[in-house]
């Protein structure tokens, strides 16, 4: 056994294919049962119920849907946003279902960054390295949530204001602008927070959203990450950000964010 998944939707299945999770958890508890193509291959991923609180376990629900208080206690947390009381690894990737029900990444190969954790996650790393993931450990976590989190904060929530994929928001020129705009409002923000990102990150945004094509984010299935990305961000701003605001302002014409 590696870890148990509490969450098993599509990153939460995806991880617990790629860590061979024997255990899990839904919403539900309904029995789970996934086909997922990992860069090392596809497998069928049917872990039993429910989790085992004594080895490591894996959150892969929602920030607002997580009973942070009732975790087990060696818990980390797959999840996109800011302010989360437990340690948390950040995905650079895009998970989506096929149209034949497979559950696999698109556009860039999965990265996971994770700071500082126990030795009985050490399995799991392996495991997900085995599975073609790209695992980095590094000693701050902050800078690639903080990263994850401005990524997430642009293109994702104006596919939420427009109904358009991401694809169809990054060819936009106009929109693009904009993201990358407030990516750079983002990156300013996290520094008057004390959190230095890596140089170019800009670029790096480009380069993802380049790739990642069609992919339809999260967000648009559930408007309840926006308090901890979008309105994280904008709440921690200590001067004015035009154009995280502008995007704030195209969401809060469909859901109230904050």
């Amino acid at each position: 056994m590696t870890c148990s998944i509490i969450g098993p939707g599509l990153v939460g299945s995806f991880l617990g294919a790629a860590s061979q999770a024997t255990r899990a958890r839904g919403r539900l508890d309904r029995e789970v049962s996934e086909t997922v193509l990992l860069p090392c291959g596809t497998r069928r991923w049917q872990p039993a119920m429910p989790v085992d609180a004594s080895c490591p376990t894996l959150i892969a629900t929602r920030v607002h849907q997580t009973p942070w208080n009732t975790l087990p206690p060696n818990s980390i947390a797959a999840q996109n946003g800011l302010g989360q009381p437990i340690p948390v690894v950040v995905c650079f990737m895009a998970i989506d279902r096929r149209t034949d029900g497979v559950i696999t990444s698109v556009g860039v190969t999965p990265r996971l960054v994770i700071g500082p954790v126990s030795a009985t996650w050490q399995p799991v790393l392996a495991a997900w390295r085995a599975a073609g993931l790209v695992v980095e450990e590094v000693a701050d976590i902050r800078p690639a949530q903080w990263e994850k989190t401005i990524l997430n904060a642009t293109v994702g929530p104006l596919c939420l204001a427009t109904g358009k994929n991401m694809a169809a928001v990054w060819n936009d020129p106009d929109l693009r602008r904009l993201v990358l705009a407030a990516t750079a409002e983002g990156e300013s923000i996290a520094l008057s927070q004390g959190v230095r990102i890596a140089p170019n990150l800009g670029e790096r945004a480009s380069a993802f959203f380049d790739r990642v094509g069609s992919h339809h984010p999260s967000i648009m299935r559930d408007q309840g990450e926006l308090p901890s990305i979008l309105g994280h961000l904008c709440a921690s701003a200590r001067a004015p950000a035009p154009a995280l605001a502008q995007i704030a302002l195209l969401v809060s014409a469909q859901v109230r964010f904050s």
